[in-house]
């Protein structure tokens, strides 16, 4: 799995955290990727949003709202204090087009912008990383 770019205020550890979400999130990015294809989104981008970083609760909010981002919250604090499975963050995924995601990112995080000069090589598909208070986008296997 390929880091492309990103940012936020201490960039290596940030980027290492990024990276270590889309790793334990690899299965679910591949599955939400899979689904984006049957529902007909053409070049499907994922979203992975920590819904308890900073940066990231406003757009889970903004999607989700506040209800179910506070929902999602409390049933993943309560898993982990049940001794239930063990989780790292509360998380959204969402896939959009490679079009949409080409016109739209770059407003939020201009950072970002370079990624999208080019789709995701063969076999791959583009994640965009909203955690530790910044965004990266890596790309990532198909299922």
């Amino acid at each position: 799995m390929g880091g492309v770019f990103g940012g936020a205020e201490n960039q290596d550890l940030d980027m290492e955290a990024r990276e270590q979400l889309v790793e334990d999130c690899l299965l679910r990015l591949q599955d939400a990727h899979e689904e984006a294809l049957q529902a007909g989104i053409s070049d499907p981008v994922v979203f992975l949003i920590d819904c308890e970083d900073s940066v990231g609760t406003t757009i889970a909010r903004n999607w989700e709202g506040d209800d179910a981002v506070d929902s999602a919250i409390l049933a993943n604090a309560e898993c982990e204090h049940d001794g239930g499975r063990e989780t790292i963050a509360t998380v959204l995924t969402r896939a959009v087009s490679f079009q949409e995601s080409q016109r739209d990112v770059p407003g939020l995080f201009p950072y970002l912008a370079i990624s999208f000069e080019q789709h995701p090589p063969k076999g791959q598909f583009l994640v965009i990383v909203v955690a530790s208070g910044g965004s990266a986008t890596f790309f990532a296997p198909f299922s």
